[in-house]
């Protein structure tokens, strides 16, 4: 309980929320005001424990049927303002605010959360990454929106921890891949080009991707994230290289000719506005 004691004075009332919560027949006692607060309680009490973690991904659930995505967004940003204070302590109470979240923007701000703000571990210095890719890889209830926060960091660190998602069946990857909506960045790219030389039966899903991702910046950037950021003083990403579009184009060509068509690699060219 000590993750509280310097944060909230009522320590009691939490812990009756989160009790509320966790019996099927008092947590429909819990008015809607109390929600926000209730969840951040039930997460970080149960942040250490993984059997008790799981149960609020349905807790979850009936947050979200309860409350407002304004409200919800109060209480993953004051969640993390406290995460952050306590240098990442309690950073896993953030999954179930990015894997149970209905609405897409708050569930990639919540898993960006996640991805910024966890504990590095012995061996995990991206724990947070891991985490994600973890679920995406093995849960097919996790959102493939979240994939997005994750490409979306175009830090090449990222990249080797991917590698579970390239392991993926072939369903899962054309789920991936069809509903990716990320920025074009080296790692993002990257990824979309493993993917292709390892389930080049999506080369029109890859390529249909990439012509949906180019338009969305005009660099293609390859950058330095400062994590978790709570270690920063001033925490902002470091821009190692960037490419144009077209430039970007050309540095992919050679592993996009072995598996695209003409009209397929036609189509990205123009979408990379390397025509």
């Amino acid at each position: 309980m000590g993750l509280y004691q310097d944060n909230f004075s009522g320590l009691s009332e939490l812990e009756r929320l989160a009790a509320m919560a966790h019996d099927p027949v008092r947590v429909h006692e819990i008015g809607a005001d109390q929600w926000p607060l209730t969840m951040m309680a039930c997460g970080l009490m149960a942040s250490n424990d993984e059997d008790k973690l799981e149960e609020n991904f349905e807790i979850y659930d009936i947050f979200a049927t309860k409350t407002t995505v304004a409200a919800r967004k109060s209480s993953l940003i004051q969640l993390s303002r406290f995460i952050s204070g306590r240098k990442g302590e309690g950073w896993k109470s953030l999954i179930p605010y990015a894997t149970n979240e209905p609405d897409e923007a708050l569930s990639r701000m919540a898993a960006t959360h996640v991805l910024t703000l966890a504990q590095p571990g012995p061996a995990e210095h991206l724990a947070g990454v891991q985490e994600l890719v973890h679920r995406l890889a093995h849960d097919e209830f996790t959102p493939t929106t979240i994939l997005d926060s994750v490409l979306n960091m175009a830090d090449m660190r990222v990249q080797p921890l991917l590698q579970p998602l390239l392991e993926v069946a072939a369903d899962r990857m054309e789920e991936l891949v069809d509903e990716l909506a990320c920025t074009p960045n080296r790692l993002s790219c990257a990824f979309l080009l493993s993917a292709l030389a390892r389930f080049p039966e999506l080369r029109e899903n890859i390529a249909d991707a990439l012509c949906r991702m180019a338009p969305l910046s005009a660099v293609i950037l390859d950058v330095a994230l400062p994590i978790p950021t709570w270690a920063f003083e001033k925490p902002s990403p470091q821009p190692l290289h960037g490419w144009t579009r077209a430039e970007y184009y050309t540095r992919m060509l050679p592993e996009l000719s072995p598996y695209l068509d003409a009209a397929q690699l036609q189509r990205v060219q123009e979408a990379f506005g390397a025509c």
